[in-house]
């Protein structure tokens, strides 16, 4: 199963109070009441009411749509995972077992960037899953010194692991590159319990040498051509009463339809 799910992380370094300089796993709990209704108009007095509606799914489980508090599941997504966050999910009125889920997918207005929508996945705790986690780049490079440029090539990998053992974030050390050399996926460090998925032989930073700026052309070839002297007015005979050629009417930019 793949999650398309953003992260902070797990962090590379060193002399951290966590492994690879990670944090805890972040584990929130959050309200949710089930859903009777349908409808765009009703989807409508929902967020009006500050209501966020959702859907519940999962292996082995049929989809339950839900409404969240639109608070509540801003400050859920404020931790340091993200939308990595583990959320145990108490519907109704707090009986049952809550559902432990992550967030599968956010749709926002497009305007007001608000929360419309939201897919919450059941997660196994026992099962691993895929997840993105991003990276952080540290340090600076010694080639930049040299006059090399440092060419970030991934912003994110892909992981396998337990929902327990997500990281953050991953820390990639770039003090060590001089010029021409490269940092792949294979060099990456990984906490342990976790595997990598992306390509290992994909290139995540390099430092290259900045690109020379193309040499001006000559300036003999930059001068301006010679005028070429205008010919004389064609002579008319007296009298003569030839109409004046009609001048091309002015045309307007071409625009699109006007919204009203």
């Amino acid at each position: 199963m793949f999650c398309a799910i953003i992260a902070d992380g797990f962090a590379a370094g060193r002399d951290r109070p966590f492994p690879f300089g990670g944090r805890a796993m972040e584990r929130v709990t959050l309200k949710a009441r089930r859903r009777e209704e349908t409808g765009s108009n009703r989807v409508r007095r929902l967020r009006l009411a500050g209501l966020v509606p959702g859907v519940v799914y999962g292996r082995g489980r049929e989809p339950m749509p839900v409404a969240v508090d639109g608070r509540a599941l801003r400050e859920a997504l404020r931790t340091h995972a993200g939308l990595n966050v583990l959320i145990d999910l108490a519907v109704g009125n707090g009986e049952g077992q809550p559902a432990t889920v992550m967030v599968k997918e956010i749709q926002r207005d497009v305007i007001r960037r608000d929360i419309i929508h939201v897919d919450f996945y059941a997660i196994d705790l026992t099962r691993t899953l895929e997840a993105r986690v991003p990276l952080v780049f540290v340090g600076q490079p010694a080639g930049v010194a040299e006059g090399g440029v440092l060419d970030i090539h991934l912003r994110e990998v892909v992981v396998e692991c337990l929902p327990t053992a997500i990281p953050d974030q991953l820390e990639v050390d770039v003090s060590g590159l001089g010029v021409g050399d490269s940092i792949h996926v294979r060099d990456l460090r990984l906490p342990p319990g976790v595997t990598m998925v992306s390509a290992p032989d994909e290139a995540v930073a390099s430092v290259v040498q900045p690109r020379v700026a193309e040499e001006a052309a000559p300036a003999a070839a930059e001068a301006p051509a010679a005028e070429t002297p205008a010919a004389p007015a064609e002579a008319r005979p007296a009298g003569d009463a030839r109409t004046p050629e009609a001048r091309p009417e002015k045309t307007r930019p071409e625009r699109g339809p006007r919204a009203e």
